[in-house]
């Protein structure tokens, strides 16, 4: 029998083997079992390890089946996951869309160099857009982007500004370098990227490095004409 005190622990009665007289034994609360010290963080490390598996869910299917073919069902089904687990984080398709393709677009986005030769700079850099652009990944990227924009303008505006607003700043941040008027330089920054993604959107693998380096070398040539 056992009477159980409120506060910092019990007291236990129990008889004496030897006496018959009824024992009294204190046990703290101090004996109880420890708490896990890695409880708190399990539910954040199962949440990124959700997250990771529906991201890369998302750019397989993505891959597969292209921005029309590509369904929450299908991507909580390849990750293991519920819908309601997705929708936590992303509310909505072009939401995780945008976030998984901007992931990718980071490779995409170093700055132009500043060597002192503007052609030799652009057309480097053109050069590897291209390259990069005209990938099975990356011309599969480059029109998943398109549609989800044309789609839901929020997400429009996201992936303008993770990755259509970069390519231009840093083509037009170049050109003001080399002392390129503002109005002058934002309409070639225009030209010379729009001159990469347009021609990749309507050809895919087909559109060439050699003729990106082109077109930009005739856009220089304007440019510092006289």
């Amino acid at each position: 029998m056992a009477d159980y005190r409120g506060g910092s622990g019990y007291v236990k009665r129990a008889r004496s083997p030897a006496s018959g007289r009824r024992l009294r034994i204190r046990r703290s609360e101090d004996h109880q079992m420890p708490t896990d010290p890695n409880g708190p963080a399990a539910p954040r490390r199962r949440s990124e390890k959700s997250r990771t598996a529906i991201v890369t869910a998302t750019r397989e299917l993505l891959l597969e089946r292209g921005f029309d073919g590509l369904t929450i069902e299908a991507v909580a089904a390849r990750a293991g996951v519920g819908k309601q687990t997705i929708y936590r984080w992303w509310p909505t398709r072009p939401a995780l869309v945008a976030d998984v393709m901007l992931e990718d677009a980071d490779r995409l986005l170093a700055s132009v160099e500043h060597s002192g030769d503007l052609a030799a700079d652009l057309v480097g850099w053109v050069g590897k857009l291209v390259t990069s652009l005209t990938t099975p990944r990356g011309s599969a990227m480059l029109r998943t982007l398109t549609v989800a924009c044309m789609e839901h303008e929020d997400t429009a505006v996201k992936l303008r500004a993770g990755f259509s607003a970069p390519l231009h700043d840093s083509v037009r941040a170049r050109l003001l370098a080399e002392g390129v008027d503002a109005a002058t330089a934002e309409s070639a920054a225009d030209a010379i990227v729009g001159g990469v993604v347009y021609p990749i959107l309507s050809g895919a693998q087909r559109y060439s490095r050699r003729r990106a380096e082109h077109t930009t070398r005739l856009i220089v040539a304007a440019l510092t004409a006289g």
